[in-house]
């Protein structure tokens, strides 16, 4: 039997057949299991330069334990299997066709295995700050002119998780016009249907106020409004900035309040983005409700929108961007919440998909005023956001059937 080095964890041991790890198989070139389903596809990009990295590792490793005596060069790869094993990392097995040059220059060729694992790093514990739920949390939504159409759901899903549960939680929008819009807002506002929403749930709930703020700008990004947001809230404010499209329910809040950390952490949740209802429920009504199932939908993980986060920790990382901004003041449209925290905070910055999250399809509107990066990603979510793979299939397929005949 193999042995592994002190600290490298066994292998992990399937209690039935379905907790049983599944192998891939892959050569030089190809891999054999694809995402798209194919049975196999050409090894390239991360993939590759992963493959190639465990071969010249094999060969470097069989080296120190032969050389002087033997020398060992590559011919081939012959077969290859790797799996992912989720209490020590990646395991491979190669079946190698190697070169074995002896002393005297005498050479011949053998095949050999050989058996690795990518261990999942330097594994610790960390020590993290005391945290509770009683937090409360101020919500902000920021809306356009194309979001308008949104808010009468938002605040009906909102009104029946948190105006009627007592959430500790304040709901305050952000109306964002262009300069053209903000000249004509005395007499044709293009928020007066959300405002009178607002006033509405007010009369409601007694007890509950929204207040809302109006922003004037050519491109809306993330930080210019969140800098003006900042000055009106004081500094140990917990915000969760999120889109007017999400349900935002208890459950979520309270994980927002144990992942976000003062001083320590922020954290930004992968929503579920449901697909185009037309695509996932093609000549069938959707349900009234979606469940978490990979056929109604996906973890959008091109949206950076939703973000979790104390006002003291987003102060401090903006005031770490003044040098660059006098500089080019471009990169606040450049830069997302996500991108400054990455780039200038020095917190832990905690990404994970989540379930409690959901986000009806919607279209987004790309603005390609912000920046490429930013553009790219919208785009991108955009095509994902339609169907799966075998749904758009589905549908093409059916598309040529019909222009056949």
């Amino acid at each position: 039997s193999a042995q592994w080095p002190v600290g490298v964890n066994p292998p992990f041991e399937a209690k039935s057949r379905f907790e049983v790890l599944k192998w891939e198989y892959f050569t030089e070139e190809e891999i054999y299991s694809c995402i798209d389903g194919a049975p196999k596809c050409e090894l390239r990009g991360i993939d590759k330069l992963d493959v190639a990295e465990v071969i010249d590792t094999a060969i470097e490793e069989l080296n120190k334990k032969y050389m002087p005596t033997l020398h060992l060069k590559k011919q081939q790869l012959i077969n290859g299997y790797r799996r992912f094993d989720p209490t020590r990392g990646m395991e491979y097995t190669l079946d190698l066709q190697l070169e074995v040059v002896n002393q005297k220059g005498h050479s011949r060729s053998i095949t050999k295995r050989v058996h690795l694992v990518r261990p999942l790093s330097l594994i610790e514990i960390i020590p993290m700050p005391y945290v509770t739920e009683a937090t409360r949390v101020h919500i902000i939504i920021p809306l356009t002119a194309e979001d308008r159409s949104y808010i009468n759901h938002f605040l009906e899903v909102f009104a029946s998780n948190a105006f009627e549960t007592s959430e500790n939680a304040i709901l305050t929008f952000l109306f964002i016009y262009d300069p053209e819009e903000a000249q004509h807002v005395n007499h044709n506002d293009i928020f007066i249907d959300a405002k009178n929403q607002i006033n509405v749930y007010e009369r409601k709930y007694p007890t509950v106020k929204i207040p809302w703020i109006s922003v004037k700008t050519e491109i809306p990004s993330q930080i210019k409004f969140m800098d003006i947001i900042s000055k009106k809230h004081p500094v140990d404010t917990l915000f969760f900035l999120a889109h007017v499209n999400t349900n935002i329910n208890a459950e979520f809040l309270n994980r927002c309040r144990m992942n976000s950390i003062n001083n320590w952490q922020v954290f930004f949740p992968i929503h579920f983005q449901e697909y185009n209802p037309d695509v996932s429920y093609h000549n069938q009504p959707p349900p009234a409700t979606v469940d978490l199932v990979k056929d109604a939908g996906h973890f959008d993980r091109r949206s950076f929108d939703e973000a979790c986060f104390y006002n003291s920790d987003y102060m401090a990382t903006r005031s770490r961007m003044v040098a660059d901004v006098q500089e080019n003041e471009d990169i606040l449209e450049s830069l997302d919440i996500y991108d400054i925290f990455v780039k200038y905070s020095g917190l832990h910055v905690f990404r994970a998909v989540e379930p409690a999250l959901h986000q009806q399809y919607r279209y987004q509107s790309c603005n390609p005023k912000l920046s490429e990066d930013i553009y790219h990603r919208c785009i991108q979510s955009n095509m994902e956001g339609l169907g799966s793979r075998s749904q758009l299939a589905m549908l093409l397929f059916e598309q040529e059937q019909g222009n056949s005949t």
